[in-house]
């Protein structure tokens, strides 16, 4: 449990239920630095605690244990991840600062270690890389974002053209995020390098065209591109009015770009039928430069025939969201890249 803040006294043997027993049996046995291989994190017993030099009890007021979670090995990249679900899948996945004792979640401070990239998943703006999960109410939860931690939400998909005869464009799909916590006065610390970015909405997908002065020309609208984020947003199909319609090859709506981790994809043209009926152009996706992704267009009012309607785009996800309002963190270090909203709610 926590060691008693000042005024309060400490014992010795209190440091010692804490932190576990040191082989010199002394105050100065606790003047720790433990490097956490793999995580970016060299670490003291707690923040305050000092490492080299003169140690007193009052060093420990209102310190606690340590207990790291691994999400730092290993070199494969991982997705929608739960800090409390690995913890609670043994101590093979914690390291204890100091290693003096076993864990504990009780009352220790748990440090959420990054440093590898986690991606998101779905188009569920909640959905989240990484979620702190949910903790003993006495547990303090730091998340240390290092130099190559990335927690990054996917990119939405760009909806795909209508295709001119009965399905409308889609929407574009929505963006989703980073980091998702779930503990009451987290701390996130995002040290230099570091990066926790939403991932970004698609684009909206073309209208689809008609043209019945002379024949019933239709044309399909052009997919939307797909936002930026982890996975990538891919784009949309272009709309392809079926058999038995008065179209020619060129009818098709043109496919929307794929995006990148870091780049919108681009939507693109909707067919043009023997320069009689036209598809609207699908929208772009959203990355970090331009950060709304487009609608769809819509063929002018002669070349429509509903439905045949544009999509509209997909919305960001957020870079950290928390379950509720009643739910705060802060951040403690940020010399990192923190791109997207930090005060959305949802955590899924």
């Amino acid at each position: 449990m926590t060691l008693p803040s000042s005024p309060n006294s400490i014992s010795f043997r209190q440091i010692q239920e804490e932190f576990g027993a040191n082989g010199s049996r002394s105050l100065g046995g606790y003047r720790i630095s433990d490097e956490i291989e793999g995580s970016g994190l060299t670490l003291p017993l707690d923040d305050g605690i000092p490492t080299s030099g003169t140690i007193k009890f009052s060093d420990f007021h209102g310190k606690k244990l340590n207990v790291v979670v691994d999400f730092y090995s290993g070199n494969q990249d991982e997705f929608h991840v739960n800090a409390k679900t690995k913890y609670e899948e043994g101590d093979a996945n914690t390291i204890v600062v100091g290693r003096l004792r076993n864990r504990k979640e009780q009352g220790s401070k748990i440090r959420i270690a990054v440093n590898k990239k986690f991606g998101s998943a779905t188009e569920n703006s909640n959905q989240c890389a990484l979620r702190t999960g949910s903790w003993d109410a006495t547990a303090q939860v730091v998340v240390d974002v290092s130099a190559n931690g990335r927690l990054l939400g996917a990119g939405g998909k760009g909806g795909d053209g209508a295709d001119g005869i009965s399905n409308n464009a889609e929407n574009g799909g929505d963006g989703t995020s980073g980091l998702g916590i779930e503990k009451d006065n987290t701390v996130v610390n995002v040290y230099t390098g570091g990066i926790i970015r939403a991932g970004f909405g698609g684009g909206g997908g073309g209208g689809g065209g008609q043209e019945t002065s002379k024949n019933d020309r239709r044309a399909g609208g052009g997919g939307g591109g797909g936002g930026a984020g982890f996975p990538i947003g891919l784009g949309g199909k272009g709309g392809d009015p079926p058999a038995g319609a008065d179209n020619n090859g060129s009818s098709i709506g043109s496919d929307g770009d794929d995006a990148l981790e870091t780049s919108k994809g681009f939507g693109k043209a909707g067919g043009d039928n023997e320069d009689q009926a036209f598809g609207g152009k699908g929208g772009n996706g959203a990355d970090d430069e331009e950060t709304t992704a487009e609608d769809g267009t819509q063929p002018g009012s002669e070349h429509t025939a509903p439905p045949g309607l544009r999509g509209l785009k997909g919305s960001n996800g957020a870079a950290i969201r928390t379950t509720s309002g009643s739910v705060s963190f802060t951040f403690g270090v940020n010399n990192g890249t923190v791109i997207g909203s930090t005060s959305a709610t949802g955590v899924d």
